[in-house]
């Protein structure tokens, strides 16, 4: 069994609210709280959840690119939240991010060759010639003509201008990459291309994934194991083929009803959830997800469940379900 490359202890990431004419803090937006997993070496881990329920913030959080407002994250037992600013870039070269738009993510103002190695001359690994055939070999395998480091990201696509997103992460050759929703932007016909690309990727350079994304089907496809966001919460985390043919949390169960079947003659119950997302802000008492969920108890309103092993490696935040 792979060892765990990347361990998760309660991290939280508050944005605080300010207001009145000294602009003091009077309350937090809480966008990640209290959140615990670990990602074993060589994996995937899909992360999932509505918009605003903290995905990308947590992804940003772990690579220390937002400041933590609590908890550890150990990379190969290392606290990131602890290092220094010598350290953290020394961390650089082994954690990377895929961004989610590859047009603002890029410079308009440099070229690809500039752009991909760019953090080659950050770091002192590469210069000049060396640096230039690095380049247009990760412009090789990640699909593109070696000769495209010639152009700007003007001249691109969205699928080209992802592969180039791609590139850039890659090109310091990391161990962990945070993949925070690098298909939504694109055509869904380049959707596949592009999870494809970095399944391929993941073979060649024993890379290790966090992807986040709220396409379920593409998660479903890329995936190991899955962990279900709500309100800055895992609710739910196991692997995924367990994830989609047991779901237990409510949450998990609404979503995965939501996703389109080929079948025309279906029976799958669609659940529609009531209300609105309450405001991070704001969170209810007990149970974040109380005031949607159906089966809803007194208990529920009152005590916040813990995020318990139900089964073997499967992990629920939720009262009413039983170990076994």
């Amino acid at each position: 069994m792979n060892e765990s490359i990347l361990q998760l202890e309660n991290v939280k990431k508050y944005f605080p609210i300010r207001g009145g004419v000294f602009s003091r803090i009077i309350g937090q937006v809480k966008a990640v709280d209290d959140v615990s997993f670990k990602i074993k070496k060589g994996e995937t881990l899909g992360l999932v959840g509505e918009s605003g329920c903290g995905k990308s913030t947590l992804g940003r959080t772990i690579l220390k690119l937002l400041d933590p407002s609590g908890g550890r994250v150990y990379y190969k037992g290392n606290n990131i939240f602890e290092t220094d600013k010598n350290e953290l870039r020394l961390l650089r070269r082994e954690l990377q991010i895929i961004f989610q738009d590859p047009f603002s993510s890029l410079n308009p103002r440099l070229n690809v060759g500039e752009i991909i190695g760019e953090s080659l001359e950050i770091h002192g690994i590469a210069t000049g010639k060396e640096k230039q055939e690095r380049v247009e070999y990760m412009l090789d395998v990640c699909g593109l003509a070696p000769h495209h480091h010639r152009r700007y990201p003007h001249e691109f696509s969205g699928g080209q201008r992802q592969r180039v997103g791609i590139a850039r992460a890659l090109t310091l050759n990391p161990d962990f990459v945070v993949a925070d929703e690098p298909i939504s932007s694109l055509d869904v016909s380049i959707q596949a291309q592009i999870v494809n690309l970095m399944e391929d990727l993941q073979d060649k350079f024993g890379l290790t994934y966090l992807f986040i994304s709220h396409d379920l089907s593409m998660v479903r496809h890329i995936s190991d194991n899955v962990a279900v966001m709500y309100l800055g919460k895992v609710v739910e985390i196991c692997e995924k083929k367990e994830l989609y043919q047991n779901p237990l949390h409510p949450y998990t169960q609404a979503l995965l009803s939501a996703v389109p079947v080929l079948d025309p003659d279906s029976k799958l119950e669609r659940i529609i959830l009531s209300g609105d997302v309450p405001s991070p802000a704001d969170p209810p008492p007990g149970c974040n997800f109380n005031p949607r969920c159906r089966y809803a108890e007194k208990r529920c309103r009152q005590e916040e469940p813990e995020l318990r092993e139900i089964n073997s490696g499967h992990f629920v935040s939720c009262h009413l379900v039983q170990e076994g």
